[in-house]
Protein backbone atom coordinates (compact mmCIF):
# COMPACT_ATOMS: atom_id res chain seq x y z
CA UNK A 1 0.00 0.00 0.00
CA UNK A 2 1.14 3.54 -1.03
CA UNK A 3 1.79 5.88 1.96
CA UNK A 4 0.09 9.29 2.28
CA UNK A 5 2.56 11.95 2.51
CA UNK A 6 2.06 15.64 3.97
CA UNK A 7 3.67 18.16 6.04
CA UNK A 8 2.44 20.86 8.24
CA UNK A 9 4.39 23.54 9.63
CA UNK A 10 6.00 22.52 13.52
CA UNK A 11 4.61 24.05 16.80
CA UNK A 12 5.82 24.17 19.82
CA UNK A 13 3.95 21.07 20.58
CA UNK A 14 5.88 18.87 18.08
CA UNK A 15 9.63 19.96 20.02
CA UNK A 16 9.39 16.89 22.68
CA UNK A 17 8.75 14.41 19.10
CA UNK A 18 11.73 16.40 17.10
CA UNK A 19 13.62 15.88 20.10
CA UNK A 20 12.50 11.77 20.85
CA UNK A 21 14.05 10.93 16.63
CA UNK A 22 16.88 13.39 16.86
CA UNK A 23 17.95 11.31 19.34
CA UNK A 24 17.55 7.47 17.98
CA UNK A 25 20.48 5.65 18.16
CA UNK A 26 20.11 5.32 14.53
CA UNK A 27 19.55 9.00 13.93
CA UNK A 28 23.18 9.99 15.70
CA UNK A 29 25.74 8.49 12.54
CA UNK A 30 23.98 11.09 10.50
CA UNK A 31 24.68 14.26 12.57
CA UNK A 32 27.76 16.22 12.53
CA UNK A 33 27.05 16.46 16.56
CA UNK A 34 26.48 12.72 17.15
CA UNK A 35 26.04 13.61 20.84
CA UNK A 36 22.56 13.11 22.25
CA UNK A 37 21.29 16.62 23.09
CA UNK A 38 19.56 17.19 26.36
CA UNK A 39 15.81 18.56 26.65
CA UNK A 40 17.24 22.06 27.62
CA UNK A 41 19.86 22.21 24.69
CA UNK A 42 17.03 21.05 22.30
CA UNK A 43 14.84 24.07 23.37
CA UNK A 44 17.15 26.64 23.61
CA UNK A 45 17.87 25.72 19.30
CA UNK A 46 14.01 25.62 18.79
CA UNK A 47 13.17 29.05 20.42
CA UNK A 48 16.43 30.10 18.04
CA UNK A 49 14.96 28.51 15.32
CA UNK A 50 11.53 29.80 15.63
CA UNK A 51 12.68 33.47 16.17
CA UNK A 52 14.25 33.39 12.74
CA UNK A 53 12.58 34.42 9.78
CA UNK A 54 14.99 32.95 7.13
CA UNK A 55 13.93 28.94 8.97
CA UNK A 56 11.05 27.16 7.76
CA UNK A 57 10.02 23.91 9.86
CA UNK A 58 8.03 20.86 9.42
CA UNK A 59 6.54 17.55 10.41
CA UNK A 60 6.53 14.83 7.93
CA UNK A 61 3.55 13.09 8.57
CA UNK A 62 2.29 9.07 7.02
CA UNK A 63 -0.88 7.97 7.04
CA UNK A 64 -1.52 10.46 9.98
CA UNK A 65 0.77 9.48 11.69
CA UNK A 66 4.17 11.98 12.38
CA UNK A 67 7.03 10.32 11.06
CA UNK A 68 10.04 12.91 10.82
CA UNK A 69 11.13 16.41 10.23
CA UNK A 70 12.84 18.79 7.74
CA UNK A 71 13.35 21.86 8.17
CA UNK A 72 15.61 25.08 5.90
CA UNK A 73 17.16 26.84 7.81
CA UNK A 74 18.28 30.35 4.89
CA UNK A 75 18.85 27.52 1.99
CA UNK A 76 20.35 24.57 4.25
CA UNK A 77 18.05 22.10 4.16
CA UNK A 78 18.13 19.31 7.34
CA UNK A 79 16.00 16.26 8.00
CA UNK A 80 15.47 13.23 9.82
CA UNK A 81 12.82 10.55 9.59
CA UNK A 82 12.02 7.90 12.41
CA UNK A 83 13.47 4.83 12.28
CA UNK A 84 10.32 3.23 12.43
CA UNK A 85 9.86 4.87 9.10
CA UNK A 86 12.83 4.62 7.40
CA UNK A 87 13.12 2.73 3.93
CA UNK A 88 9.82 3.48 2.65
CA UNK A 89 9.94 5.94 0.19
CA UNK A 90 8.94 8.75 2.57
CA UNK A 91 12.06 10.75 2.05
CA UNK A 92 11.22 11.12 -1.61
CA UNK A 93 7.66 12.06 -0.95
CA UNK A 94 8.92 14.42 1.91
CA UNK A 95 11.51 15.95 -0.08
CA UNK A 96 8.91 16.64 -3.46
CA UNK A 97 7.03 18.40 -1.00
CA UNK A 98 9.78 20.58 0.86
CA UNK A 99 10.92 21.42 -2.73
CA UNK A 100 7.05 22.94 -3.56
CA UNK A 101 7.06 25.02 -0.43
CA UNK A 102 10.32 26.25 -0.72
CA UNK A 103 9.31 27.36 -3.85
CA UNK A 104 5.93 28.91 -2.47
CA UNK A 105 8.62 30.86 -0.10
CA UNK A 106 10.46 32.05 -3.19
CA UNK A 107 13.85 30.55 -2.54
CA UNK A 108 15.00 29.08 -5.88
CA UNK A 109 17.89 27.00 -5.18
CA UNK A 110 18.24 24.33 -1.52
CA UNK A 111 21.63 23.78 0.08
CA UNK A 112 22.93 21.21 2.47
CA UNK A 113 26.35 19.47 3.99
CA UNK A 114 25.71 15.84 4.23
CA UNK A 115 28.10 13.51 5.92
CA UNK A 116 29.79 10.93 3.29
CA UNK A 117 29.60 8.00 5.94
CA UNK A 118 25.54 8.50 7.06
CA UNK A 119 23.58 5.49 6.54
CA UNK A 120 21.46 6.97 3.80
CA UNK A 121 23.85 7.06 0.58
CA UNK A 122 24.58 9.92 -1.59
CA UNK A 123 22.29 8.38 -4.30
CA UNK A 124 19.54 9.47 -2.60
CA UNK A 125 20.15 13.04 -3.37
CA UNK A 126 21.33 12.63 -6.37
CA UNK A 127 18.29 10.11 -7.74
CA UNK A 128 15.83 14.15 -6.84
CA UNK A 129 18.04 16.04 -8.41
CA UNK A 130 21.33 17.14 -5.95
CA UNK A 131 24.95 18.18 -7.23
CA UNK A 132 27.82 17.92 -5.11
CA UNK A 133 29.48 21.07 -5.62
CA UNK A 134 32.45 20.40 -3.11
CA UNK A 135 34.21 18.18 -0.89
CA UNK A 136 34.87 19.23 2.71
CA UNK A 137 37.76 17.96 4.51
CA UNK A 138 37.61 17.08 7.94
CA UNK A 139 41.21 15.75 9.85
CA UNK A 140 42.54 15.91 6.66
CA UNK A 141 39.99 13.16 5.31
CA UNK A 142 36.98 13.79 3.46
CA UNK A 143 34.23 14.47 5.89
CA UNK A 144 30.90 15.90 3.96
CA UNK A 145 29.75 16.64 0.79
CA UNK A 146 27.96 19.98 0.05
CA UNK A 147 25.31 19.74 -1.89
CA UNK A 148 22.85 22.32 -4.05
CA UNK A 149 19.46 21.87 -5.38
CA UNK A 150 17.95 24.22 -7.84
CA UNK A 151 14.14 24.45 -7.69
CA UNK A 152 13.90 26.27 -11.00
Amino acid sequence: MDSEVRLRLVTKGDWDFILKIRNEESSLIDFHNTEKVSRDVHKQYMEKLENDPKTIQWIIIVDGEDAGYIKIIGTELGTNISENFRRRGIGTKAYRLVFDEAKKYGLTKLTATIKIDRTTPFNFEKRLGWIKKEIINKGGKPYSYYIEKDLE
